[in-house]
């Protein structure tokens, strides 16, 4: 009995990589269009923080109003995603993408006319559901439209993302600045425009979706075999840790550069440029892993950010920083290939797959933050930051493991 189980292994293997060999190249020009969707909506995310800070100053209440909305933002945009995801997955339709993007951008744009903590509260949350429905749901089209280039997709999708997040606060404190809180609702003009520029085009890209993934029978990767769960939920747990790593950075480097003398605005810029330049890691992450494998582009990127992270430390003024833009381009070398084994670990739920690498791993990391917050108020921001450069090792031993557990979901496609 064993030997043809064995034989009945190795053929489906190598089945699998015909299939991926015989897959035609990405549609770049529908992953485009999800980039944009991706940028169109992190662009308002990105101006959330700004927006409750101002309308809770406006109206005189404690900052501890601003950081229980800010919960309800994290919880409804990022936690949830995978319920979305899993709905998604079944009963998707093309117009669920735009009509999310909508939701995000009309409850962002009105947060400001807010008359009391209660209205902005409900904003928020709406707001946060827009973007938790957008991201399983562009995720989930990004895996169909990736054709052989899976990592290489969901890069192209992530990078849309992460330039609309690191505009949002810049458009958005300008807009504070010139005309006061009410003055968000201007920003409903570009978003109104990106979500009909979104509503002609995506049912050509649900039906180019639909063609590039409908692969013959006879080339279909297995999709009936039992889900690793403890595999999945590791790889949340390693990609929490990851996305902790760059929060805490992101959160405390203002901490320790005023500490050490500089400017709060020497701190944003900074800050911006730690975040700016991750968009080159999400790029090579796809293109690697598409060549030399997920798993082994992982493993190398996470364990080598190590000693970067603590070079940040260790150098003198420039090389020092340079040092820390290296270790912030090598973490998000992770962020596509991580998405993508999930996704090939769950064929068959491609939305949640996103959600629960996209969205429960950075809610949890996130949250994390605020412990970190305990050892820069005891520690001081250096040492803190310092114990949370370790991690990243902690996250390539966790692909390692799993790897391990199942070399053959593993396998380079």
């Amino acid at each position: 009995m064993a030997a043809p189980i064995a034989k009945k292994t190795v053929d489906m293997s190598a089945q699998n990589r015909a299939t991926f060999k015989e897959l035609p190249p990405w549609n770049l020009k529908g992953l485009s269009v999800l980039a944009f969707a991706h940028g169109a909506s992190d662009f308002f995310s990105g101006m959330v923080p700004l927006l409750i800070f101002t309308v809770v100053a406006a109206h005189g209440l404690s900052p501890v109003y601003q950081g229980f909305i800010g919960f309800l933002w994290y919880f409804t945009s990022s936690i949830v995603q995978p319920l979305f995801g899993f709905y998604s997955d079944a009963r998707g339709r093309w117009w669920f993408l735009p009509g999310a993007v909508f939701l995000t951008v009309a409850s962002v744009s009105f947060a400001g006319l807010s008359p009391n903590i209660w209205v902005l509260s409900l904003l928020i949350i709406i707001g946060g559901i827009g973007s938790a429905v957008m991201h399983p749901e562009a995720g989930k089209y990004s895996a169909m439209l990736s054709g052989s280039r899976k990592a290489g997709g969901i890069s192209i999708f992530q990078i849309g993302g992460a330039l609309g997040y690191a505009l949002g606060p810049i458009a958005i404190s300008r807009v504070l600045e010139n005309v006061g809180p009410h003055g968000s609702v201007l920003m409903i003009v570009p978003g109104l425009l990106a979500t009909i520029a979104l509503f002609s085009t995506m049912a050509r890209v649900d039906r180019a979706a639909v063609r590039l993934h409908s692969i013959p029978h006879h080339l279909k990767v297995q999709t009936n075999g039992p889900v690793d769960r403890t595999g999945v939920s590791l790889l949340v747990i390693s990609t929490s840790l990851r996305y902790l790593v760059t929060a805490a950075f992101m959160t405390y480097l203002p901490n320790l550069i005023v500490e050490r003398g500089g400017s709060i605005t020497t701190a944003g810029l900074v800050v911006t440029t730690f975040l700016a330049v991750g968009v080159i890691g999400l790029y090579a992450g796809g293109y690697l892993a598409d060549r030399f494998g997920a798993v082994a582009v992982s493993i190398a990127s996470l364990l080598v950010a190590v000693p970067f992270l603590y070079g940040f430390f260790l150098l003198p003024g420039g090389a020092g920083f340079l040092s820390l833009l290296v270790a912030s381009i090598l973490l998000n070398v992770q962020s596509a290939p991580g998405v993508a084994i999930v996704q090939k670990m769950l064929p068959k739920n491609l939305g949640m797959a996103l959600g629960l690498m996209n969205g429960v791993a950075f809610g949890i990391g996130s949250a994390l933050v605020a412990a970190v917050g305990f050892i820069v108020a005891h520690g001081g921001p250096a040492a803190a930051l310092e114990d949370v450069s370790g991690l990243p090792a902690l996250c390539a031993l966790v692909y390692v493991a799993v790897g391990a557990r199942d070399r053959k979901a593993f396998s380079k496609s």
